[in-house]
């Protein structure tokens, strides 16, 4: 009998805890690539959040008031990733990427950190980020009044998960906090029948990642901005997720 591998779980990779956690399992020419490049996001970005997302290749994410870009060490290469990127201005070509959003540059060696228009990508993004909050309610506004909704419901957390905080009863996902281009997006799921008839309203719409039938969808709150409305439909989505017995915790005395 051949002998068996290890599974997917005990060879799972931890999240790491700093940037020289996400380089170093790389080569010593791309963790050099890669330290560089960090150093000039956060010189050109000064005081913005960095984060830190495990995988086979891990990611270091870098927001202002929304996501700027993301660096991710490869075996051979560093890629800098802007999720605005198909917004960008770039008549050389430079980006790469068949995303309707996101756009990649690779960075191969040292001169390329120099050859890249990367500072002027890096402002342009923050920029478009600005444009498009003006006024309208922001990533942590929403995130702040997620959790105040969704943890006081019976044995929830929040994790981080893909980078994108979730809200979880249990170890189940039933609402996820994300941005699209700077706007904050709520995802949560609905009976696929009401799910069909909110769809129809400003604001809602069906979720990329939703299969036929689901009923995931996602809602724009600078759009459909009635947070009654969404409270509810937050605790439906709890509903539909939670196990029987702990939904039934909801309708308790106690």
């Amino acid at each position: 009998m051949a002998k068996k591998t290890k599974n997917s779980a005990a060879t799972k990779r931890p999240k790491p805890r700093s940037f020289s956690g996400v380089i170093k399992n790389c080569s010593r020419p791309v963790q050099a690539i890669a330290q560089a490049l960090r150093d000039l996001v956060v010189e050109e970005l000064p005081g913005a959040e960095e984060r830190f997302v495990g995988g086979p290749r891990s990611i270091a994410m870098y927001r202002t008031m929304a996501d700027v870009c993301w660096i991710q060490p490869q075996k051979a290469h560093c890629n800098i990733y802007f999720p605005r990127g198909t917004e960008l201005t770039d008549p050389d070509g430079f980006l790469e990427g068949t995303s309707q959003r996101f756009k990649h540059a690779k960075l191969r060696s040292l001169d390329d950190l120099e050859r890249l228009p990367l500072r002027a990508w890096l402002r342009e993004s923050v920029a478009l980020n600005e444009a498009t909050m003006a006024g309208g309610i922001n990533f942590d506004e929403v995130l702040r009044r997620l959790r105040s909704i969704c943890l006081a419901l019976p044995k929830t957390k929040e994790t981080l998960t893909w980078g994108i905080p979730h809200f979880r009863v249990g170890e189940k996902i039933f609402c996820g906090c994300a941005e699209d281009q700077a706007r904050p997006r709520i995802g949560l799921k609905m009976e696929p029948s009401q799910s069909e008839a909110m769809m129809k309203l400003p604001g809602i719409e069906k979720a990329p990642y939703s299969r036929p039938g689901d009923g995931w969808v996602t809602i724009d709150p600078g759009v459909f901005d009635d947070w009654e409305e969404i409270e509810d439909l937050l605790l439906g989505s709890y509903r539909l997720i939670a196990p029987k017995r702990t939904v039934a915790l909801l309708d308790s005395p106690r």
